[in-house]
């Protein structure tokens, strides 16, 4: 990765932290009180596979119909947090410590599906990974990944970030890897009967960015931002998730975004970076071999005016550069203009990087 967009990221990860103050953060200190109640009778319904005959801990949290009980192991908790290891080395007699089936209990603020999300993974760590490249991906962690982000479980957040990394490209290498499996894969269900393979559409096979974009921005994960909004400006908005799968044969090979989890900041986001798009200035070089100058000036500017208008002005630029177009541009002028028009995808992607960043301070 580049010195500049390491530096880059720096700056994008110190933004994204300012949201993340109260929402992920936990002190210790301000959660002992109000997380173990003295209650002296503790009713609720015992999950079925997390209540453990041999935990010595009793986690309560609110469900949908009244509180769920969790029978855990105190030291995994404390092993794997330093916020649980501090609300369980509390001084004797700072707080009440009630009892419940024969061990301690603490009455937990969160919602126990967090909990249940959580302690899933702890005991089970084949819960991670998820399939590569799955959309429903982002979905499927944001409760793992908020609790793990707010009881400072580094390793386990890690884990899942660099996950939800790998399926975003971080360089246009990589987005052109990307996009090389996603041509095979448009060509292997455009090829199938009813444009499914295993039951599933090319949508279903892929990254989803809107709920992406929500959950890099909720939880400080700036390197998939560049990649999820480049895709995302790709998408017409009537490209609907959720509107499409009320009807899944309408899917076919289109790509849909969750547009409904998108905030109002998002959409100035990928305004500005359409903006981007439409006005990005490529250089183009003419051979002094060329023996039809008129002919190749008029091509070059018959292109500009479809690539700034493009749909994937990257794609455009990758088929220039692999494949010599069938007429209007000499062969000498192609050869001359390859390495200046590889070098404009550079430039285009940094100039992503940059109104993401921009946008973020």
């Amino acid at each position: 990765m580049s010195d500049r967009f390491c530096g880059r990221l720096a700056s994008l990860e110190a933004q994204l932290d300012k949201t993340l103050h109260g929402l992920p953060g936990v002190d210790p200190q301000r959660v002992q009180p109000s997380s173990i109640s003295a209650t002296s009778t503790l009713e609720g319904t015992r999950h079925s596979s997390l209540y453990l005959a041999d935990g010595n801990l009793v986690v309560a949290a609110e469900g949908g119909a009244g509180k769920v009980l969790f029978r855990v192991h105190q030291s995994m908790l404390a092993l794997q947090s330093p916020v649980f290891a501090s609300m369980f080395t509390l001084p004797a007699g700072a707080v009440k410590r009630d009892m419940y089936d024969g061990a301690p209990y603490v009455l937990m603020q969160d919602d126990a599906k967090d909990i249940e999300s959580l302690l899933k993974v702890l005991y089970n760590p084949s819960e991670l990974p998820y399939k590569r490249l799955d959309p429903l991906t982002p979905i499927n962690v944001r409760r793992t990944l908020a609790m793990a982000t707010k009881y400072e479980m580094e390793p386990l957040r890690e884990r899942i970030v660099a996950q939800l990394e790998a399926d975003w490209p971080t360089s246009v290498a990589e987005w052109d890897r990307l996009g090389t499996e996603v041509r095979a894969l448009r060509w292997e269900h455009s090829t199938s009967g009813g444009y499914t393979v295993d039951d599933l559409y090319l949508d279903d096979r892929l990254p989803e960015p809107g709920a992406a974009i929500r959950l890099a921005m909720d939880f400080n994960i700036p390197k998939i931002l560049p990649a999820a909004f480049y895709h995302l400006s790709r998408l017409s908005i009537d490209a609907d998730w959720l509107e499409f799968r009320k009807n899944r044969e309408r899917l076919g090979l289109e790509r849909t975004a969750r547009w409904d989890l998108l905030e109002a900041g998002d959409f100035k986001l990928l305004l500005k970076l359409r903006e981007v798009i439409t006005d990005f200035d490529w250089t183009n070089t003419t051979s002094k071999s060329c023996n039809t100058p008129d002919d190749c000036d008029d091509w070059w500017n018959l292109t500009s005016l479809r690539w700034n208008n493009a749909e994937d002005i990257l794609d455009c630029m990758r088929q220039f550069v692999e494949t010599r177009p069938a007429r209007g541009l000499c062969k000498p002028c192609w050869i001359a203009s390859k390495d200046a028009i590889q070098q404009g995808r550079l430039n285009f992607w940094d100039e992503i990087c940059d109104c993401i960043e921009e946008r973020m301070k």
